[in-house]
């Protein structure tokens, strides 16, 4: 067994006996280039990696297209796989499950969705009715940072990691942070959404280096600010940042004397432009590269920029937006 396809076979142990054992039986390499297996209540059980799509058949074999051999989902096959996620106390789960994610054992990542409970004040409070769950598999690739490192080196490592959704920023972004420790920089990670380090109890489930402190389930921007007054870091990771709060951190951040390494999200080099988000996350002046991730192969290296060429390419498009962050107090959001 290799060890994605051991990462697969962790993944769905959250599931109940009948559909795990579909699953753990499928054929290695299916197992091994499978990203995510989403369950939606009265939907085909659904497969996405490199291969596409593929859907889970009554007999245990898969398909790319769906007909009346498909296995539906059914509410109780979402209800045993929440409780399993929750470890049977959903209470104690609550704030995860409110912000639409519970990271488990071995680092996997689950969405949660359902029916949001509202209080007055129009905060979630808790979700119920619970419809769809996402699991996001998690796999750690040693070198997938290599790429970067050789156009760049070890030096210039104030670095942004940008990407569409499921083009491996988070996998790119844990190796960089894993080599960047291991050279002796002093690491703050502040894995807020818990799929970094992926932490169990007090334990990494994933390698980010041996000179790493994480700051795990922090906001970034509360983590940010803890990390520069009690851990005299000399580079502080984070992911997909983007808020107004986030930005205000990296800014004091910088004025201490701390380098920074953080991923956005980006469609392609067009977006990267036209985001007033990235916009002033590049105008803090805290980071010097860009590395783009190619949209169509996760983890490969589109190209990596210089900071201030993007910038000026930003100014001379016209792509400013001078309202984004002019002394406004709500947040910047990526979509």
């Amino acid at each position: 067994m290799n060890f994605k396809e051991e990462n697969f076979d962790g993944a769905v142990n959250i599931l109940s006996p009948l559909i795990r054992s579909k699953l753990i039986n499928l054929n290695c390499i299916i197992k091994s280039d499978t990203y995510e297996i989403r369950l939606r209540v009265g939907k085909p059980i659904v497969m996405y990696g490199k291969y596409g799509y593929m859907f889970i058949k009554k007999d245990g074999t898969v398909s790319s297209f769906v007909d009346e051999e498909s296995y539906i989902c059914k509410p109780e096959i979402i209800s045993e796989a929440f409780n399993r996620l929750c470890c049977y106390s959903v209470y104690s789960h609550i704030e995860s499950i409110v912000n639409g994610f519970i990271t488990f054992q071995g680092g996997h990542r689950a969405g949660v969705v359902g029916t949001a409970v509202i209080d007055s004040d129009g905060k979630i409070t808790s979700v119920r009715d619970i419809s769809s769950v996402n699991i996001r598999i998690a796999r750690q690739i040693n070198g997938a940072a290599d790429a970067i490192f050789e156009k760049i080196g070890y030096e210039n490592t104030s670095l942004i990691i940008a990407g569409p959704p499921s083009s491996g920023k988070t996998t790119v972004l844990r190796d960089y942070i894993r080599q960047l420790s291991d050279k002796m920089n002093k690491i703050c990670l502040i894995d807020e959404r818990q799929e970094i380090a992926c932490m169990n109890g007090m334990f990494c489930q994933n390698d980010v280096g041996v000179n790493t402190d994480v700051l795990n389930n922090y906001p970034k921007a509360k983590g940010i600010m803890i990390a520069i007054k009690t851990m005299s870091p000399d580079i502080i990771a984070v992911d997909e940042i983007g808020e107004k709060s986030e930005i205000d951190g990296i800014i004091k951040g910088l004025n201490s004397g701390v380098g920074f390494v953080a991923s956005v999200h980006a469609a392609d080099y067009n977006d990267l432009l036209k985001r007033p988000q990235i916009k002033a996350v590049l105008d803090t002046g805290a980071f010097t590269k860009i590395a783009l991730l190619d949209n169509r192969m996760p983890g490969k290296i589109a190209g990596i920029f210089d900071v201030s060429e993007v910038r000026d390419e930003i100014y001379r498009c016209g792509y400013v937006m001078d309202s984004i962050y002019n002394d406004r107090d709500e947040d910047i959001i990526i979509a």
